[in-house]
């Protein structure tokens, strides 16, 4: 049971962070268009790298994507502390997203090899 809200948790604040900072950059924030790609650019493509291994729960993916997850609640921590009050939620969420992440995998990791070493 536990393992399995683990594993939703892990993909859905995954998938959400993704979909979050794409969001973010193309519509929530007001940015000039040549930012709107550096963003996107800058942005994605860490958090692309280890997707199939995370879709498939496999054990490396899923660490090497907490590291990655790392960036975010930085990125998240550093827009909070330092944005004005439009933008601070966003920061927020993009924090609480990849903390999430972070703990979920971390979780679940350690739950499934202690349920795969008791059988």
């Amino acid at each position: 049971m536990k393992i399995d809200i683990a594993r939703w948790l892990t993909l859905g604040s995954y998938l959400g962070l993704i979909a979050f900072i794409m969001l973010w950059a193309i519509w929530l924030a007001d940015l000039p268009d040549n930012q709107v790609f550096l963003r996107l650019v800058l942005f994605v493509p860490p958090l692309l790298l280890p997707l199939f291994g995370v879709l498939a729960l496999k054990e490396k993916p899923l660490i090497w994507g907490s590291l990655v997850s790392l960036i975010y609640m930085v990125d998240g921590g550093v827009t909070l502390w330092t944005a004005g009050m439009d933008y601070k939620y966003l920061g927020g969420i993009e924090m609480l997203l990849a903390l999430t992440y972070l703990f979920s995998s971390s979780y679940f990791v350690r739950w499934r090899a202690e349920a795969n070493a008791a059988s």
